[in-house]
């Protein structure tokens, strides 16, 4: 191969480091919205971020919800060559693989997708926001589209670094 045809290796975006920035050790305050008509079930979690080279994370998130110990993992990243970050999840409880794409705007990530929900025994579409309050803090929400066309929201998230 000569100079001229050589591959060249991408190189970490703004958004590469973005993702990077999150690795770490965090503490959750989640608020899971099971039944609109009632209260949050609310639960204390540690969600702990690892790096994967210069463009990717995986994450562990740890709990216990229902009485039950909860496990999920995450990857997430950014595909520079169509402009989106994506994010896969896989939990304890479902047998489902959760995929999820999308942009940020302001200090806000915008990620959205579709994948099967226990709720309903149906597809639904989900949308989640993760608002960056700081290097330290940050809010996760998901909502989820019901089949009569109305958004819930499912959860809140409140995330600080340990």
């Amino acid at each position: 191969m000569t100079e001229q045809t050589e591959h060249q290796m991408p190189q970490p975006t703004a958004e590469h480091k973005l993702i990077q920035s999150l690795a770490g050790k965090w503490k959750v305050a989640c608020k899971f919205y099971m039944d609109p008509s009632q209260p949050p079930m609310e639960t204390a979690a540690t969600e702990i971020v690892e790096k994967i080279g210069e463009f990717w994370t995986t994450s562990k998130f740890e709990t216990t919800l229902m009485g039950a110990p909860f496990t999920g993992c995450c990857t997430f990243g950014y595909e520079a060559h169509n402009k989106q970050f994506v994010s896969t999840w896989v939990d304890s409880m479902a047998g489902v693989l959760c995929t999820l794409r999308g942009t940020k705007k302001g200090d806000t990530l915008m990620l959205d997708g579709e994948f099967f929900s226990c709720m309903t025994n149906s597809v639904l579409k989900h949308r989640v926001t993760d608002k960056l309050i700081s290097k330290d803090e940050h809010i996760f929400e998901m909502f989820a589209t019901m089949p009569d066309g109305k958004e819930i929201k499912m959860m809140t998230s409140h995330y600080k670094r340990a």
